[in-house]
């Protein structure tokens, strides 16, 4: 930092060390000032390692105070290298040393689930993960295979994911009850968007002829050709494909009514009604279109100390334009988001929230809290 450089220029230049790099510190500790009228004609060795003592005394003002009880080692679980979770990890581990004086390291993991898992046996103290993810580990469903992951708690919000779909115009397809008997591109296997797009249409009674899981691109490439008749995904707005796919081409982009999502919401509790905004696309440039949605968020173990979630939590909010810099997703990483979590939250991060006036929903507050 620029405080430390000063500090060791006089010292090189033969000035009063000790003297001058308190003052340059601007020190208001009186065992230095004491120390100060003693040393300030002495130089050697015995300067060399006062200025040592001042560099130590002056850690506190240049980075944040850590806490005694805090991580002595802050594991970060992010997400694959150059995905939006290893990116925005990057932030937030910037935060942790800028403002909180607590070194972070960033893990390359698997990504959501991989990020739960991680989190519940306490290999990484904070992750990112999906609302999905860290609703089926919660309860033991789907990838937990009955192991409830019970010990997980949510900090703060990350983002949201927004389910997209579109059709060629020509195609005459204008909701999602048209694409009965339809081939329909779902993203490829594995993904969120192929587990839960076909449980969407399932909820509403639709049955499209045949379901295709590839690359978005791909499927793109197999809509412009025929071979499919509608592309649908979940990812944030706006959707490369669609903007790429309408320079040439007049679309249709597809929402789910307010009815529709009320169906679904009560089959999958983890996801949250949502809005594109009119303008996104050429398509939607006099409306906007309700659709789903499911949110990211940070998490934490239970065991990890109040204090320091509290810190985390407060450092990361109230610096949003910190986070802003790292990467635009961060935009939606705002403490009112928080109540579309779908586990409990960490103490630390209730009396954050409590603090700013955000009403924290009765079946998200700590166990026995």
């Amino acid at each position: 930092s620029k405080a430390l450089q000063n500090t060791w220029t006089p010292f090189f230049n033969g000035v009063t060390t000790f003297y001058e790099a308190v003052k340059l510190l601007g020190s208001k500790n009186q065992v230095v000032r004491k120390e100060m009228k003693i040393m300030k004609n002495r130089n050697g060795l015995v300067g060399v390692a006062l200025v040592f003592l001042v560099l130590l005394l002056s850690v506190g003002q240049v980075h944040g105070q850590a806490g005694k009880d805090w991580p002595k080692i802050v594991t970060i679980g992010g997400a694959p290298v150059g995905g939006t979770g290893y990116i925005y990890a990057g932030g937030v581990a910037k935060i942790m040393h800028d403002k909180m004086g607590v070194n972070a390291s960033v893990e390359v993991t698997g990504g959501p689930v991989h990020n739960t898992q991680l989190t519940q046996s306490k290999d990484v103290t904070i992750a990112g993960v999906s609302a999905p993810a860290i609703y089926e580990g919660w309860h033991g469903t789907g990838w937990a295979k009955g192991k409830k992951h019970e010990a997980i708690r949510g900090i703060f919000p990350m983002y949201n994911t927004y389910f997209q779909m579109y059709a060629m115009k020509k195609t005459g397809i204008q909701g999602l009850k048209d694409l009965n008997g339809k081939s329909v591109g779902v993203g490829p296997t594995g993904g969120t968007s192929a587990l839960l797009w076909p449980q969407f249409l399932a909820a509403l009674g639709i049955k499209p002829g045949r379901l295709v899981n590839a690359s978005s691109s791909d499927l793109a490439d197999q809509l412009k050709d025929g071979l499919i008749q509608a592309n649908a995904q979940s990812v944030g707005i706006p959707w490369s494909t669609i903007v790429e796919t309408e320079t040439m081409n007049d679309l249709t982009v597809l929402g789910i009514s307010k009815e529709d999502m009320s169906k679904i919401i009560e089959k999958l509790p983890y996801l949250s009604p949502g809005l594109i905004p009119k303008g996104i696309y050429k398509a939607n440039k006099d409306m906007a279109i309700d659709t789903l949605t499911f949110w990211s968020f940070y998490i934490t173990h239970k065991d990890v100390p109040e204090d320091f979630i509290y810190a985390l939590v407060k450092n990361v909010l109230d610096n949003h334009d910190m986070m802003m810099a790292t990467h635009k997703a961060a935009k939606e990483t705002l403490p009112e988001n928080i109540v579309y979590s779908p586990i409990p939250l960490h103490p630390g991060a209730v009396k954050y929230y409590k603090e700013k006036g955000v009403k924290i929903p009765d079946k998200i507050m700590p166990p026995n809290y």
